[in-house]
């Protein structure tokens, strides 16, 4: 977070004293509620080493379809092993190797603890299970061998390429990784023994009655091809996995496997292919993608991340052309769909829908943190606004006490009663110095400070603060409080220049991402001064509990 402001600002400086417990006085941080940005996950073992380290081999596993819940990752290898006991052995297996390569580079042990070294091997586990022949051409060990050394390339490239890719493009590397190692050891295998390469299903698709059914059996099946399952019980396992870490994203990825298979039936796929979720997987991932994980959820994202569902089925036949035409080879696309769909989408978005704020690449949860975080900083900036309005207009009045529950309101009397020393009804700089344990020690920029908010607290301008006033003012401090970490982390994208100030243009593209017009040139100048010089965040945080 960036550093403060000097002098020390008007937010920061209350909200340290109203956590502090003066002498005599029981101090008032129950009346500021953290509520965190963090949601909690699942721990095991407590700080066991190897507790650890298998929670966040189960975290690899959900980390393929974007979950990061090792509860989750149990019931995907469930999953797994219901299609195959290679496919869930082999799965486990590139984990484990990407895991040990990452901690032999010395890779961030918290990224390693998050499963990011270790999906794209997982996938390579389960494509090798999935595609290869395990006949007497290549032994199973040979497999076993390649497996080992394909999921620990995997890390190498997410370290290498994968780094490059965030600083130098601001792109994630997806599943990219995966699918240059698997298109290399399938080469290789070609090369040495020809082996014959099976499709995604493990046996000729079955006939379906219709469209409709073949819809209703893509959209389950599409979330099992993620991890290539066929089988109907698999994928709504798969399903099932994503909906306990995140029903949101399980929401948005089925939505995404019926546009994929819908755009794969307009395409003239057969319908047996759409019913076997080949046309759907793709979708599923793309959708989550856009729409949750990398932009919180709401009506824009949700249409991009549905569009980018569609163009990764558009996709799938060119991209499968081409592949074949630089390999010389009929490789399967993998994911490559996902991945070209995906981040045309992020960079069309970034240039084309600036309003669209994106979710900071070390900041992703899930999208229900994603979409708290975006309903915090609407109802902060439409409350901003408001008020800023208010102030332009002379009509300024309290709005959060007249919905406070009544034993809080009576609290916040009594509180008003214990500061208001000479009983007066009005509160003073002394008053609130003193009764919040500000002394001489503290210096004149507490002092000032105060008095600057009892000022800005005088909302009727008759010159003090009163009960009603004080309530407001401390009302307004809980309720961004208890914002206050998850509007910073919505913020911060919007920081295009990455100076840590929001200048006018920054701020407008905040407020229009919020739904909010853009700010008028007398809302500017009375929130950055006749200069227009940009706020730091916590000279944000100022306007937003004092305007």
């Amino acid at each position: 977070m960036p550093p403060a402001a000097s002098p020390l600002p008007a937010y920061e400086l209350l909200q340290g004293f109203l956590k502090a417990e003066p002498p005599g006085r029981s101090g008032l941080e129950h009346l500021l509620p953290s509520s965190g940005t963090l949601p909690g996950i699942t721990r095991l073992g407590g700080h066991h080493p190897l507790a650890h380290t298998l929670v966040g081999w189960l975290r690899s596993c959900g980390q393929v379809i974007f979950i990061n819940n090792p509860l989750s990752g149990l019931l995907l290898l469930l999953a797994m092993a219901l299609q195959s006991f290679w496919a869930a052995a082999l799965t486990l297996l590139g984990i484990v190797a990407a895991h040990l390569v990452a901690r032999a580079i010395g890779a961030d042990r918290q990224a390693r603890r998050n499963g990011i070294y270790g999906f794209n091997g997982a996938l390579v586990g389960g494509a090798v299970a999935a595609l290869a022949d395990h006949g007497t051409a290549i032994p199973s060990l040979a497999w076993l061998l390649l497996t080992v050394l394909g999921a620990g390339l995997t890390t190498l490239l997410v370290h290498g390429l994968g780094r490059w890719l965030v600083r130098v493009v601001g792109l994630p590397p997806l599943t990219l990784p995966f699918c240059l190692v698997t298109w290399s050891l399938l080469l290789l295998a070609a090369a040495l023994a020809h082996p014959e390469l099976k499709l995604l299903q493990a046996s000729p698709p079955e006939s379906v009655s219709g469209p409709l059914v073949a819809l209703l059996q893509a959209m389950p099946k599409g979330f099992g091809q993620v991890f290539f399952c066929s089988n109907l019980l698999s994928g709504s396992l798969v399903l099932l996995a994503v909906v306990v870490a995140s029903p949101m994203a399980g929401l948005v990825g089925v939505a995404g496997a019926l546009v994929g298979g819908l755009t794969g039936l307009g395409l003239g796929a057969p319908a047996a292919d759409v019913a076997q979720g080949l046309w759907s997987f793709d979708g599923v991932l793309t959708a989550i993608a856009v729409a949750g994980v990398f932009y919180p959820l709401n009506r824009l994202s949700l249409g991009a991340g549905l569009a980018g569902a569609a163009l990764g089925s558009l996709l799938m036949v060119p991209l499968g052309s081409l592949l074949q035409a630089v390999t010389g080879r009929p490789l399967p696309v993998l994911t490559l769909p996902f991945i070209v769909s995906t981040a045309l989408l992020l960079l069309l978005l970034k240039r084309m829908v600036p309003t669209l704020i994106p979710v900071g690449l070390h900041s992703i949860l899930t999208p229900e943190e994603h979409r708290r975080r975006f309903d915090v900083a609407r109802r902060l900036m439409g409350d901003f606004r408001r008020q800023l309005r208010g102030a332009l207009a002379g009509d300024r009045h309290p709005s959060l006490l007249a919905r406070a529950e009544p034993a809080l309101v009576t609290e916040l009397e009594t509180l008003f009663a214990s500061l208001d020393q000479d009983q007066n009804r009005r509160l003073s700089v002394a008053e609130l110095a003193e009764g919040l344990g500000v002394g001489a020690a503290d210096g004149a920029v507490g002092t000032d400070q105060l008095a600057t908010v009892l000022q800005a607290s005088d909302l009727d301008g008759d010159g003090s603060v009163d009960a009603v006033e004080f309530s407001e003012l401390l009302l307004r401090l809980r309720r961004l409080h208890e914002g206050e970490e998850r509007l910073l982390q919505y913020l911060l994208p919007i920081d295009g220049d990455g100076n840590d100030h929001l200048d006018p243009a920054e701020l407008n593209r905040l407020l229009r991402s919020v739904g909010q017009a853009p700010l008028e040139p007398a809302e500017q100048s009375h929130v950055f001064g006749a200069q227009l010089q940009g706020l730091t965040w916590k000279q944000l945080l100022d306007r937003l509990l004092l305007i």
